[in-house]
């Protein structure tokens, strides 16, 4: 192989890796802070003294939210954290104070808000579907479920939550 195509192979090597690196997300949390839809500033920081559960969902990918987190919320009120995530980087600057209203008359849960989507796809959201992150206290990703929750995956959500607070 002479140099020119070695080299060439290394680059498509290193993009392509990359590329998949982005798309399958990282294997940490690290820290950060966006403002909720009271437009008030949330941290998120590790370590944490709980376990830590993000609930991704863009406009169509919020109709699946509830399914996961109404069991997660109430099987572990009090014992984990628990984010909401609005995956919003498609949504113009001018248009932002409507989104903004809108998220705040049908939740009463703070919701983030990830205007440029940067948050989300670090952790390899997937559009129009829900998201569920589960992170550890020292904010190693445990488990990632995506789409419609069902019984079991709700159920192995539930099971890994368990372990972090035995």
């Amino acid at each position: 192989m002479g140099r020119k195509t070695y080299t060439f192979f290394m680059a498509a090597c290193v993009l392509f890796g990359a590329a998949a690196l982005s798309v399958s997300g990282q294997s940490r949390v690290s820290s950060f802070s966006l403002q909720d839809q009271n437009d008030q500033k949330v941290e998120v920081n590790f370590p944490s003294d709980r376990p830590v559960v993000f609930v991704f969902g863009d406009r169509d990918g919020a109709k699946q939210i509830d399914g996961w987190a109404t069991p997660i919320y109430k099987k572990f009120d009090g014992k984990i954290y628990m984010f909401g995530v609005a995956s919003l980087g498609g949504v113009p600057s001018y248009a932002r104070g409507i989104v903004r209203r809108l998220i705040k008359r049908q939740t009463q849960f703070p919701v983030l808000l990830d205007w440029g989507g940067k948050i989300a796809k670090t952790y390899g959201y997937e559009k129009d579907k829900a998201m569920v992150l589960v992170v550890a206290k020292n904010g190693t990703i445990l488990t990632t479920k995506f789409g419609p929750a069902n019984e079991s995956e709700v159920n192995s959500v539930i099971v890994e939550l368990e372990k972090q607070l035995s």
